[in-house]
């Protein structure tokens, strides 16, 4: 697989939010993604998107109905792409 030249990982909507966001991103290749939600101590809450993708921007909902108000991160990966963005849960 190559690796994607465009990746973008837009801040979830609303942040703040309770209990349900929205997470979006753009690729401009198939390629495959990993969107995962991390605690402050870096466990993993829940794996969002696991899977190989079209091209295009990608809408992904998180209901974080059982997790704790608190800090989370949504980490975005594509081979060796990375991409981070810090969400607020409150309730």
């Amino acid at each position: 697989l190559k690796t994607p030249t465009d990746i973008k990982l837009s801040q979830n909507y609303p942040n703040p939010f309770n209990p349900i966001t929205k997470i979006n991103f753009y690729l401009d290749i198939n390629d495959f993604i990993e969107l995962t939600i991390y605690d402050l101590r870096g466990r993993i809450m829940e794996s969002l998107v696991d899977e190989i993708l079209e091209p295009g921007t990608h809408r992904i909902q998180w209901m974080a109905t059982n997790i704790p108000s608190g800090i989370y991160f949504a980490e975005l990966k594509s081979g060796s792409y990375r991409e981070i963005r810090k969400i607020m849960l409150l309730k």
